[in-house]
């Protein structure tokens, strides 16, 4: 499976910043998910549950705040208030 760059940024600092394969977001009309290639996209998304898999760490789950995420050409931001 091919992997895509992710960057989970908080107020305080970067959070997260490698190589994933997939990730599924809680966006205002509902989760979406998110493989690599996939086409640009920036959603605001709501307080809720965000996971992501990587080869490495295999799937990580994290409770967001508010938000936005940006997709654009392989590399996904990822801007909240919180997580934890």
């Amino acid at each position: 499976m091919t992997s895509f760059h992710l960057t989970i940024v908080t107020p305080e600092a970067v959070f997260f910043k490698g190589e994933v394969l997939s990730l599924v977001a809680p966006g205002q009309s509902g989760s979406f998910g998110v493989l690599a290639n996939h086409a640009p996209l920036i959603s605001n998304l709501t307080s809720g549950v965000f996971t992501f898999t990587s080869q490495e760490s295999g799937k990580k789950m994290y409770q967001i705040g508010a938000g936005f995420l940006d997709i654009l050409k392989n590399k996904v931001t990822l801007l909240t208030t919180s997580i934890s």
